[in-house]
């Protein structure tokens, strides 16, 4: 495929015809890639800058009011509806059976207008509607508890998949088709096991019933027909959405795959009594038969790389476990058995990775791509920009002289590879490294004869390894990057262990290890393995600054406050976010070099290890009676992480006018007295700041998911009454929301006031 952009033109299947086609194959608009043109040193560090600002990838001030209104939206919401479930919960008792009905109706008659009003097509009605759908099964079990109708829990659901399917065609959205589904296939396996002892014993029965194999096959294949027909009337846009046949197809693959896997190693161990009609050869059959179906449909009618994948991921999981239980290699010995199964896994991930690619070449030749590919703003939990493209960035960026004018548009030598072919690969090359590990470990102790606690045979036989890792790392090719990451991995392990069974003390050991990763991390030079280290070195150093202050106090008590050593974990947290806040705000000095991608792996371990560090410390901090709320949670983690906000608050508002910096320094302060008492939270916080200002969508997810296993934890340990909690999360959530309401008052008086400056 020609992958230079030349002029031409291209028709597709509507009749429209769109010029320089072999332009679709530019990379798309992101962060990502303006960074990494910048780290290969097509941007200058000045023009990267500029390319940020035209594209709206810096927030501004209407961008992060948007950002934490929707945040404070979120979680005041959330909040807000598990403290009224808990109240609830608390009084269920004291309420009567009409109260109860009155309460869960009420919710479903108000999502249900609310739906009405706003109209189903539009984006909140329908998300209404399905609240409506989702709604209605906690209502039918109330009302069967509060009235003891005696019906069986199959029977609920029965009704409930009824009225969804009904809400489902009267509101035309995939959604409610989903729910739908989850709901009738729950149906048909307490139905299938209503005589077992359990719903568990059901469901463990029903998940490789042949029969709803074929339900569920005729479910993808009604999708399809409806998505083809819906091709055609632009009405009916919602119908070709592609997650729910996807969905679909990952619950039929994994079924057939976990009952082939079954069949492999422990034979046909499913007993009569799980099947209705069809014999278990059926579903070996019926697999072959799906799968060559699927691959041609997907292949040759309806292009999705998507299931593709997930049949080349099965097949090969399939491959390999054949092998296994035919205990290939196995003859060879431990040794031997795990080098060549590493080299197995390694080929097998190879072969598939350029079969991947050549579909994903084949599938891109036929379609066209518009040449100007728009660049989408932070617009999850963010406000959207205007779209660009590459041909107005460029020209932007000539115009103002920060690019030659001979520079072309940057252009890819092969589409780029979506996540779930890179996790498929990833998958792949994981495995692989694991036994290479696994190969290294028994050659090092069997051939070496190193017996237990042999530190100094470990540490000599570690450092070979480790330089022969360093080597292969450089190469580009998929084995030695496996192999190569593997065999660092390993040697850097067998130096720890070495160092910890040498040195007595734990936090000198703490600290060593420490140096010895920032001294390996800069001669590996592998983003991959510096996020590793500076992962670990944030733990350790925080291990053994607690470690040195109980080695010299003895324990926490309050005539330790004046000794300096007793901040030192502390001090320690308020660098290491300080050192975020400032990478963060000063990007611009670490880019052009060639060792930005290390950087940004240094940037991103350290946060990680921080998060690690707090919830390794949730199940410490309560056996010591500290005489600070704030020194727990690792610490002093919070204070730390509340000093980055306020860090970040200062530099981003000095430009504002005085009531806006005003508001954004007072809301910094807030920071420093929610670290006093929930400094995960205030982490939490500084993530998502810091995230926000990266433009990092897969940070913002790992935080959020972390903020929200925080306040359970928090939540089921409080000590105070059930009744107390409902109070706090319902007082929370109210919090938050007027919090929203704020923030959504404040962006409406900007806006309207550009609008008259204008």
């Amino acid at each position: 495929m020609n992958t230079t952009p030349t002029a031409g033109c291209h028709s597709t299947d509507d009749g429209t015809t769109h010029e320089n086609a072999a332009e679709s194959l530019l990379p798309p608009l992101t962060r990502g890639r303006l960074t990494a043109l910048c780290d290969t040193g097509t941007l200058s560090p000045e023009a990267w800058k500029k390319a940020l600002q035209i594209c709206g990838f810096n927030p501004d001030g209407k961008a992060w009011l948007a950002y934490w209104r929707q945040i404070f939206l979120l979680g005041g919401a959330l909040f807000f509806l598990a403290g009224v479930i808990c109240f609830i919960a608390w009084n269920w008792g004291a309420i009567s059976p009409f109260g109860r009905m009155a309460l869960i109706g009420s919710l479903v008659a108000g999502t249900g207008v609310g739906a009405v009003l706003l109209g189903p097509d539009t984006r909140l009605g329908g998300i209404l509607l399905l609240a409506c759908g989702i709604s209605m099964g906690p209502m039918l079990a109330v009302f069967g508890q509060s009235y003891q109708t005696g019906t069986e829990l199959w029977e609920l659901f029965r009704v409930w998949t009824v009225l969804l399917c009904l809400l489902a065609l009267a509101g035309k959205q995939a959604g409610l088709w989903f729910a739908t589904w989850i709901s009738g296939s729950i149906f048909a396996a307490l139905w299938f096991g209503r005589s077992l002892s359990s719903p568990l014993d059901a469901f463990a029965a029903f998940f490789a019933l042949p029969e709803w194999l074929l339900v569920i096959a005729c479910a993808i294949i009604a999708w399809e027909w409806a998505a083809w027909r819906a091709a055609r009337h632009t009405s009916e846009s919602w119908l070709r959405s592609r997650w729910m046949p996807r969905l679909l197809f990952c619950d039929l693959a994994i079924r057939c795959t976990a009952y082939l896997l079954v069949l492999i190693f422990d034979g046909p161990s499913w007993g009569d009594e799980s099947f209705l009609w069809l014999p278990q050869q059926f579903v070996s059959a019926f697999t072959l038969a799906a799968g060559g179906v699927s691959w041609w449909w997907y292949r040759k009618k309806v292009a999705d790389l998507f299931i593709l994948a997930v049949l080349l991921g099965a097949a090969t999981i399939l491959v390999l476990a054949f092998l296994a239980e035919a205990q290939l290699f196995f003859h060879t010995g431990a040794v031997t058995a795990f080098l060549l199964w590493g080299l197995l896994v390694t080929g097998v991930t190879a072969c598939l990775a350029k079969f991947l690619l050549y579909l994903q070449k084949s599938m891109a030749a036929g379609k066209n791509n518009a040449a100007i590919v728009p660049a989408h703003a932070f617009s999850f939990l963010g406000r959207s920009v205007p779209e660009h493209s590459w041909q107005n960035l460029w020209t932007h960026l000539q115009n103002e002289r920060l690019i030659p004018q001979e520079t072309p548009l940057p252009h890819m030598n092969a589409p780029l590879s979506p996540w779930y072919v890179r996790l498929l690969l990833a998958l792949g090359g994981w495995l692989a490294a694991i036994l290479f590990v696994c190969f290294l470990a028994f050659f090092v102790f069997e051939t070496m004869q190193i017996i237990a606690y042999e530190e100094a045979g470990i540490f000599i036989a570690s450092i070979p390894v480790l330089l022969l890792g360093r080597s292969m790392l450089v190469k580009n090719t998929i084995f030695s990057r496996h192999f190569g990451f593997a065999l660092a991995i390993t040697g850097t392990v067998g130096m720890s262990i070495s160092m910890f069974l040498t040195v007595n003390s734990f936090m000198s050991a703490c600290f060593l290890l420490a140096l010895l990763l920032v001294v390996v991390s800069s001669l590996m030079q592998t983003p991959p393995y510096t996020f590793l280290a500076a992962m670990t070195v944030v733990a350790a150093v925080s291990f053994g600054t607690s470690s040195l202050v109980f080695e010299e106090l003895g324990q926490w008590q309050v005539e330790s406050l004046g000794k300096i050593i007793f901040y030192l974990p502390l001090i320690w947290w308020v660098a290491v976010s300080l050192g975020l806040a400032r990478f963060c705000l000063h990007e611009k000095t670490w880019r052009g070099r060639g060792t930005s991608p290390n950087a940004d792996a240094w940037f991103f371990g350290a946060y990680a290890g921080m998060l690690i560090c707090q919830l390794a410390s949730l199940g410490i901090w309560q056996q010591f009676m500290l005489p600070f709320p704030a020194l727990r949670g690792a610490y002093g983690m919070g204070m730390g992480a509340a000093l980055g906000i306020g860090y970040l608050a200062i530099s981003l508002s000095r430009k504002r006018h005085g009531f806006a910096r005003a508001g954004v320094l007072l809301a910094a302060a807030a920071s420093f007295v929610l670290a006093w008492h929930l400094p995960g939270a205030a982490l939490a916080l500084l993530g998502l700041a810091l995230a926000r200002q990266m433009t990092n969508m897969a940070m913002q997810g790992f935080v959020l998911t972390y903020l929200l296993a925080y306040m359970i934890f928090y939540y089921y340990t409080l000590a105070v009454p059930f009744a107390a909690k409902a109070l706090y999360l319902t007082a929370t959530g109210i919090v938050l929301l007027l919090l929203a309401l704020i923030l959504r008052t404040w962006s409406a008086k900007i806006t309207a006031k550009e609008a008259a400056d204008a």
